[in-house]
């Protein structure tokens, strides 16, 4: 089962019990209703979860039983109707909140954390755009809203905000599992950091070690070697016998040892000797 699958079995497994949010929660799962001409209450919903839900929510406060044919749902239902009908009434404090997790049911959809940060809900209809809208400005969820094809997308991208979203809506174990998959991109994402740090570290030090030896070579074919000073010889000798050391390795191979830094500086002295007799290019 997918996250936003485990997401909604999770919410619907702890519906509200107060008859105000019980009513607020019914308009949240019927965001996406809409008439037909015989006066019924026609919702498609894709989850299997999410129709189970709206025919029991249905059954338990109407008495009637809904017929469904596939992802398609049918309610014969006047009572329903006049329920519909209207701004939905938020009672209680509890009562927005309410609204959401019936709409998250319904309409909502999050991406699996391990690959993005994305919560949205989708709505047919402008008035329950603006309804979602209202019930998220409660906690100064600012959303991002687009046009789709099947009507409004509002949608969330920022971690903390989602994280924020399913801890009011109760979703503990969504919201561990995203803290977990934040904490593991988080990981993932410093090692990457290092590994090209190092890559890039590594790309200079050939680099560099290559100026070097070419600027020593350059030397030994002109002849020049020997003019260098005594350190710098030591140095040059130890670099063509160790051509892939590190500078850290290098260094503690002289006598006495030296620091990076004064290695580099000699080595930096052997390249300047090398350009200033014209045997290498600066």
């Amino acid at each position: 089962m997918n996250y936003s699958l485990q997401l909604k079995e999770e919410l619907i497994a702890a519906p509200p019990h107060a008859a105000c949010c019980r009513a607020a929660y019914l308009r949240g799962l019927f965001i996406n209703a809409a008439q037909t001409k015989t006066g019924k209450v026609v919702l498609r919903l894709s989850a299997l979860c999410a129709r189970r839900e709206c025919a029991r929510v249905y059954r338990q406060i109407y008495k009637k039983t809904a017929l469904v044919d596939g992802g398609t749902m049918l309610f014969s239902s006047d009572a329903l109707l006049s329920d519909l009908t209207g701004t939905p009434h938020f009672t209680c404090p509890a009562c927005a909140d309410a609204f959401l997790r019936g709409a998250m049911i319904s309409a909502g959809t999050v991406t699996d954390p391990e690959k993005a940060y994305h919560l949205e809900f989708r709505v047919a209809e402008a008035e329950g755009r603006d309804w979602l809208l209202f019930a998220l400005s409660n906690h100064d969820w600012e959303a991002k809203c687009r046009p789709i094809k099947e009507g409004f997308g509002i949608y969330f991208k920022k971690n903390a905000v989602i994280e924020d979203i399913l801890s009011v809506l109760g979703a503990n174990n969504a919201l561990f599992a995203l803290m977990n998959a934040k904490i593991t991109r988080d990981i993932r994402s410093e090692e990457n950091r290092l590994t090209n740090c190092d890559t890039q570290n590594i790309r200079k030090s050939v680099k560099a070690s290559g100026r070097v030896l070419a600027a020593i070579a350059a030397l030994r074919d002109s002849a020049r070697f020997d003019v260098l000073p005594k350190e710098l010889r030591e140095t040059a000798e130890l670099r063509e016998s160790n051509p892939d050391a590190a500078l850290l390795a290098l260094a503690k191979l002289h006598n006495p040892p030296l620091t990076k830094s004064g290695l580099n500086h000699r080595l930096q002295k052997i390249i300047a000797f090398a350009e200033a007799e014209g045997y290498v290019s600066q």
